[in-house]
């Protein structure tokens, strides 16, 4: 509706800036009154101004926009009222969407803080290098085994051994070897593991280290460097075309740092703004879904442990399960025994096992497998018990089975990546696991391990 009173406004200044323009030349060349031309020239002058004016004022709030995104300032105040219907409509688009990129900005800016906590709080030392060498970002664990500190050079690490600064400054992405083991003075062995970051105006090379003269988990450290190319990877995908968008359209509207005149506005370029600004605000939106689903990951209750018959818990879920679409056509096998009893926290348990369910079902209905089969088996022995959910879908290919629990990394089209991840870290807080295992016979399966 507002672009309907824009074309509006702009079809009436033109018509009377014709009108006029017809009566001033009947009156001059027909009739020769040339006084009585002074009042519709007067008229036309100020018709052309007006409508002068009236571009101006949308193109000077658009370009503001504009530049206040470009320059990441999003303190734009849009005037309130200005007398026109169809500028009061673009002040309304333009005031909406700086106040989307001012939340989107303020989200990131919480994403940050977070993932610097998270970082903080890790066990394996974290730290990443810009290409002149210089560290950019270290963690507390990263400065206890390395000595190194923010802003140092890589070269620092020489004390540890002389071949570590060479190593790191020289491995890419293409050589085989991304990891070294190195022993500092203290007699610690330290796994140094890289990774590279392709950063928008440089590539980061991101170090994990850890001590493993205690623990050997190199698990851990493929996971932060596998997570922190997800987040990179998530948060570029949507930055990059606001950033691309906002230089673009800026460019339509100023030039050597000063709006253009409103002779050069064309449809064209209306066209192209209002495209434009209609990707930057799916691509803000997308991001704060992205931000939306990282949290939960923050707001993991702590377990509440209670003694639950896993037994009633497993069959109450099937029966959630059962309300699936198309689920009566799968074959469903149980080996639940009537009792099994167990200290654990129902409510987070019953989640992940509906997570499972759920993924299992769309494996079978989704991929139409011919006889889909469900398989729930559930036993315990003298160290744990276990819940098997087995099916018979298509085969987890082996390099995505590396990467299923890696929070937002999925195959679904639609799919947020956070369901598997998550309930790992739901099995993590209680102690337990989930183990995926594929056979050569198309047979998945995912073990919920409980100690």
């Amino acid at each position: 509706m507002g672009y309907k009173h824009f074309y509006i406004a702009i079809i009436i200044r033109l018509v009377v800036i014709i009108l006029l323009s017809m009566t001033i030349a009947y009156l001059c060349f027909e009739k020769q009154a040339y006084l009585l031309c002074l009042l519709p020239l007067a008229l036309l002058i100020g018709a052309v101004l007006n409508i002068i004016q009236y571009f101006n004022t949308v193109n000077q709030w658009i370009s503001f926009f504009l530049l206040g995104i470009e320059n990441e300032d999003t303190s734009l105040k849009v005037p309130a009222k200005s007398g026109s219907k169809a500028i009061d409509d673009v002040y309304i688009g333009i005031d909406r969407l700086n106040k989307l990129f001012k939340q989107t900005k303020i989200d990131i800016s919480t994403q940050e803080q977070y993932y610097r906590s998270v970082i903080d709080q890790s066990a394996t030392g974290l730290f990443s290098i810009n290409e002149n060498g210089r560290v950019i970002n270290i963690n507390p664990s990263a400065i206890k085994l390395t000595n190194l500190h923010e802003y140092h050079h890589v070269n620092a690490l020489s004390t540890i051994d002389d071949a570590l600064p060479e190593f790191i400054k020289h491995t890419n992405e293409n050589q085989h070897q991304q990891s070294v083991i190195f022993e500092n003075k203290y007699g610690q062995k330290l796994l140094f593991k890289l990774s590279e970051i392709k950063m928008s105006k440089e590539i980061i090379k991101l170090v994990a280290v850890s001590d493993i003269t205690k623990e050997l988990d190199n698990g851990e450290v493929d996971a932060w460097i596998k997570l922190a190319r997800t987040l990179s990877h998530e948060i570029m995908n949507n930055i990059a075309p606001i950033t691309t968008l906002s230089q673009v359209l800026s460019d339509y509207f100023a030039k050597d740092n000063k709006i253009i005149d409103v002779k050069d506005i064309n449809q064209k370029t209306i066209t192209n703004t209002v495209k434009g600004l209609e990707v930057i605000g799916e691509r803000s939106l997308g991001l704060m879904n992205f931000v939306d689903n990282y949290r939960k990951f923050t707001k993991l209750p702590a377990p509440k442990l209670e003694e639950t018959n896993l037994s009633n818990l497993i069959n109450n879920n099937l029966l959630v399960a059962s309300t699936y679409p198309k689920f009566n056509t799968i074959k469903l096998d149980k080996f639940i025994p009537e009792k099994l009893m167990i200290n654990t926290d129902e409510k987070l348990l019953s989640q992940v096992i509906i997570n499972l369910l759920k993924n299992a079902c769309e494996a079978l209905i989704l991929e139409n497998i011919e006889n889909p089969k469900l398989t729930i088996k559930l036993a315990q022995t003298s160290s744990c018990t276990k819940v098997e959910i087995t099916n018979n879908g298509p085969n987890i290919a082996p390099e995505i089975r590396e990467q299923i629990f890696i929070p937002f990394f999925t195959t679904k089209e639609n799919g947020s990546g956070v369901g598997l991840s998550l309930s790992k870290q739901i099995m993590l807080k209680m102690n337990g696991d989930i183990l995926l295992n594929t056979s050569k016979d198309k047979i998945t399966t995912f073990t919920i391990v409980l100690n």
